[in-house]
């Protein structure tokens, strides 16, 4: 990821070709795996990691609070209002309905988009079911390929090391086959238009790259893989990083229902891993996600997201500058160094001592789910994992992010890469041998062409730009992997 160095010299945008190039180098240059692990290393809670932050952070709240001082305490007060009488009773009317669904049928024959009425949707909630995504025996066979895989490899990590629900495995031929599968890559792009950008944003939102990840496969009555209410995309950093820190602007000065979360520019310059933490990405995603390889439901170890992702996000970034008053109201805090739920390293955390308006109450379940099925979350969507798996089959999934092509992608894709051709984990995943001595393991053969480009193994067709901004994305892209 860009080096804040860096940042100072060109600026927080990268219209300007030679930044854009510096931009693209430093990802790719950027260290090297992380140190060995797990998913249980990437929360503080989980790897119990100590969460006190230095003095230095009592500075950075006055630096963003300034004279906004009363209108932030105003909008904190609009926002509880506004999520109790809105969010709330919504989430105990509708519960998982409260998720929008499509049909991969009704994306396919839209032109590859999202009916306007499921993006609108969307945008409201930050989660989305697509049904159907590939069929459902192609899902069953993918995941009885893993299983084989796993069998065939002994050795093969994961979390909790003693009954692996989570295993660090990411070049199993069935996860090269899913994330190159075109109906994978159609919806991608689809998801990605709901996105929007401003001229000059060095970003194509029609390409993808794969940004690779592990697989779940949650066994009946686990209680371990116990995420809790979380954010992806680091912690701290959305404060202390300035371009980061933009994709907030209208939050952070009091008027957070001015705030839309798909506005794509200050996405591309931000920097989510500061510290190169152990659960940290380096990369953009605009999305999380999975393909469920079984059925799955409320109750089942599923995921449970709020939806409602402007009220989350606003509640979420406005938290650390308000403290209780000894009668029951709010004040504002610019002197404590605290971010709650927040530590150097780790990801975002929203425990119900910190959060008690949203932690508990405002969270639903996704809706059921089949093989072959997929949900995606908006890259700031509130979530969690249930507690327990209270079902009678396993409950799996692999996880696919979405990621656009932009110049930090690019950087990255060419590190995963060469990880890839070498079996090592992805550069932001626990570091080793990874599946290097792995039987069975998939190659560059087992892509489609759309993969092998989203893999960095295949050249990116330039006449697919739209203007002069993606060509030069398309340019540099190419020439970074393959020049």
């Amino acid at each position: 990821m860009l080096s804040r160095n860096l940042r100072g010299k060109c600026g927080t945008r990268f219209h300007n070709h030679a930044c854009s190039f510096n931009q693209i180098r430093s990802a790719s240059s950027a260290p090297a795996n992380r140190s060995e692990g797990s998913i249980g290393d990437a929360f503080a809670t989980l790897s119990k990691s100590q969460t006190e932050l230095p003095l230095r952070f009592s500075a950075l709240k006055k630096e963003i609070v300034g004279e906004n001082g009363d209108a932030i305490l105003d909008s904190w007060h609009r926002i509880l209002g506004h999520i109790k009488s809105d969010t709330i009773p919504r989430v105990q009317t509708e519960s998982s309905a409260a998720v929008p669904e499509v049909e991969f049928r009704a994306i396919a024959e839209n032109n590859g988009r999202l009916p306007p009425g499921i993006e609108l949707a969307l945008k409201k909630c930050g989660t989305i079911i697509v049904r159907g995504l590939v069929p459902e025996q192609t899902a069953w066979d993918w995941k009885q390929s893993v299983r084989r895989y796993v069998a065939e490899n002994p050795s093969t990590k994961g979390f909790p090391k003693d009954d692996i629900q989570v295993y660090e495995l990411f070049w199993s031929k069935a996860q090269l086959e899913a994330r190159a599968h075109s109906n994978m890559l159609m919806a991608q792009k689809a998801l990605n238009a709901a996105w929007k950008k401003d001229a000059g944003d060095r970003v194509v939102l029609s390409e993808q790259i794969s940004y690779c990840d592990r697989l779940r496969m949650r066994t009946p009555g686990d209680k371990s893989f116990n995420l809790g209410p979380h954010l992806d995309g680091g912690s701290l950093e959305r404060w202390e990083d300035l371009a980061y820190r933009k994709c907030y602007t209208e939050i952070l000065r009091g008027d957070w229902e001015q705030h839309d979360a798909f506005r794509v520019g200050p996405r591309l310059d931000a920097c989510v891993d500061m510290y190169n933490g152990p659960g940290g990405c380096s990369a953009f995603r605009s999305y999380q996600g999975w393909l469920s390889l079984s059925e799955c439901g409320p109750s089942n170890g599923t995921l449970r997201v709020i939806p409602d992702l402007t009220a989350s996000t606003a509640y979420t970034m406005l938290r650390p500058f308000v403290t209780p008053t000894s009668g029951g109201g709010w004040q504002l805090d610019t002197t404590t160094p605290v971010f709650h739920g927040a530590a150097m390293g780790a990801g975002q955390e929203l425990s119900q001592n910190h959060y008690p308006h949203i932690s508990s109450t405002a969270f639903v379940s996704i809706p059921f789910v089949c093989p072959g099925d997929a949900v995606f979350w908006h890259c700031d969507a509130a979530h969690m994992v249930e507690h327990e798996h209270q079902g009678d089959q396993d409950a799996s999934v692999f996880y696919i992010p979405v990621a656009p092509l932009c110049d930090t992608n690019i950087g990255y894709l060419k590190r995963q890469r060469a990880n890839f051709l070498a079996g090592l984990p992805p550069p932001d995943f626990p570091g080793g041998v990874g599946e290097s001595e792995h039987v069975g393991r998939g190659t560059v053969d087992y892509l489609s062409e759309g993969g092998k480009r989203a893999m960095g193994c295949a050249r990116f067709d330039e006449t697919e730009a739209v203007d002069e901004v993606e060509r030069g994305v398309y340019r540099d892209a190419n020439a970074a992997l393959f020049d």
